[in-house]
């Protein structure tokens, strides 16, 4: 039951984090997209796309620190610890310079290639290597980061991220209405990285002020060690990272900057629903610590219910986009962008849909380090996800990338890692689509009736009717998936763990009252 509630407490504090973050988002991208024009705000998501690439030089190393840290605490191995710890935070530090190096090659040597107009090169340039800097600077800092999801304090990592997105969203929006433009976003970006990662090097220390990162406690084998979890997981994040970045990059190199703000709206609301799933990303190290203990049927059981709980917050996401997605947008965005991205939403959400319900599966297998099957599918959907783009673009513009993306996710993650999956762990291919996969789409499909008739029924022309409508057949769908999806006996056990989580946060929050009171009321000397 303890590590259950810390499992629910992590996952409730993510997507908390998760509905604040994306509010803010979701009010942030009309105003940029309005107050720099679709050129430049295309100029934006392209260098984002471009330099997001260099994250990958942590080489996989974020993963491993979550698993060996999750790991060696279970076995109460602190001198392993430490020595994994230090040989991670060094090549961390060695990918982060080489990282900025590339950011300088990226800024000068390709950006020209792309669609961006004569006189906004000199910028885009600066952006880049100013993004090169903070990406050069979060590789270091992100090893705190995984040490701290290592010790499953997902909650902790939210919070933080939250504070800092309130910031930097506050100070994005001064500078840009004092009429600053890419290069200002590009340094607050900065900035609030270095704040974010000073905060959370200081948690790691005072929570294990045993920890050494030192040069000299780098040995071989710990090298060996993080090398050979860490290069799978590598490869597995160049592929996946592609797949989510091609579109943006093919379009701004076959079509223009401004068709890339076409595509990045619905791929702004897509990636909510990998946000979503990924808030439930708190698994690995509970997996580990079951792996280090030898109790597979309780990975099994995690698998196949983690799948199902995801697919029923993700889904009535799915269904939303699916039927009312143009009239969302045309709300948030403005009419024409509504007809003009509602295709593209509607072909990027089934493949996203595909995609998130092995989220669970990758997480899993990483957990146990048997993560090698997951790397070589997803390569190989990387890579027919460019050929089929780069093909389909030519004739059929943003609407071919985005079919060039789903044809390849449906394969991949339909068939060939759910079947990997279940192989590894031992688990039924047909209790995993049958209690993971499908079960949750009994509720949706209703949902998805209820809310199409009630559209029909009721024009959505402003957000209170929309929310109105939406309010409604959602109160239908908790209804429906909480009898359908769930036990009788589940549905007690969910809900003793999300009230004994509710009074352990309510107590957190009482105890800070409490001090703060306190220091208030102490007498001045």
């Amino acid at each position: 039951m303890e590590m259950s509630v810390q499992i629910v407490r992590n996952i409730l504090s993510n997507w908390g984090s998760f509905a604040i973050g994306a509010a803010i988002q979701f009010l942030m991208m009309p105003f940029l997209v309005h107050r720099l024009g679709d050129t430049q705000y295309g100029i934006w998501v392209l260098i984002i796309s471009f330099t997001g690439f260099l994250g990958l030089f942590d080489f996989g190393v974020s993963g491993s620190v979550v698993k060996y840290v999750a790991e060696f605490r279970a076995k109460n191995d602190s001198e392993g610890l430490t020595r994994v710890c230090s040989s991670a935070y060094y090549v961390f530090l060695a990918a982060g310079v080489l990282a900025f190096a590339v950011s300088i090659v990226m800024a000068f040597g390709f950006l020209h290639h792309f669609s961006i107009p004569r006189e906004e090169i000199s910028d885009a340039r600066w952006v880049t290597l100013i993004i090169g800097l903070q990406i050069g600077l979060t590789l270091p800092l992100g090893f705190f980061t995984g040490y701290m999801r290592g010790i499953q304090r997902y909650d902790h990592v939210a919070g933080i991220s939250l504070v800092i997105l309130f910031a930097r969203s506050l100070f994005i929006v001064v500078l840009v209405l004092a009429g600053y433009r890419l290069i200002a976003i590009a340094l607050v970006h900065l900035v609030s990285t270095m704040a974010a990662g000073a905060i959370r090097a200081v948690y790691v220390f005072r929570a294990d002020p045993a920890l050494r990162l030192r040069p000299g406690l780098i040995t071989r084998d710990a090298l060996a060690t993080v090398s050979r979890y860490s290069l799978l997981i590598f490869l597995y994040f160049v592929a996946t990272r592609f797949i989510f970045s091609a579109g943006s990059l093919v379009i701004g190199y076959y079509l223009t900057a401004a068709a890339i703000t076409l595509y990045s709206i619905p791929q702004r609301l897509v990636d909510e629903l990998h946000v979503i799933v990924m808030s439930t990303g708190v698994l690995q190290p509970a997996v580990s610590h079951l792996d280090a203990r030898g109790q597979n049927a309780r990975v099994q059981q995690v698998l196949v219910n983690a799948t199902k709980y995801s697919m029923m917050v993700v889904l009535p996401v799915v269904v939303i986009y699916l039927v009312v997605g143009d009239a969302f947008i045309s709300l948030w965005m403005g009419a024409k962008y509504g007809e003009a991205c509602y295709g593209v939403l509607v072909v990027l959400t089934a493949a996203a849909a595909a995609n998130v319900s092995q989220f669970t599966s990758t997480q899993i297998l990483q957990g146990i380090a048997r993560h090698g099957g997951t790397a070589y599918v997803t390569i190989a959907e990387a890579a027919a996800n460019l050929a089929l783009s780069v093909f389909l673009v030519r004739r059929y513009g943003i609407i071919g990338v985005a079919v060039g993306t789903l044809v390849p996710m449906l394969l991949s993650n339909l068939i060939a890692i759910p079947w990997y999956t279940c192989r590894v762990i031992g688990l039924s291919l047909g209790r995993f689509y049958r209690e993971g996969l499908l079960t949750p789409c009994i509720p949706a499909c209703l949902f998805g009736a209820l809310l199409y008739g009630a559209s029909r029924m009721v024009k959505m022309d402003s957000w209170t009717e929309f929310a109105a409508v939406l309010a409604v057949c959602l109160a239908g769908y908790v209804f429906a998936a909480w009898h359908l999806c769930m036990s009788r006996d589940e549905r007690a056990r969910r809900l003793r763990e999300l009230s004994i989580t509710a009074r352990s946060g309510f107590a957190v929050i009482r105890s800070l009252v409490l001090s703060m009171r306190s220091r208030v009321e102490r007498p001045v000397p």
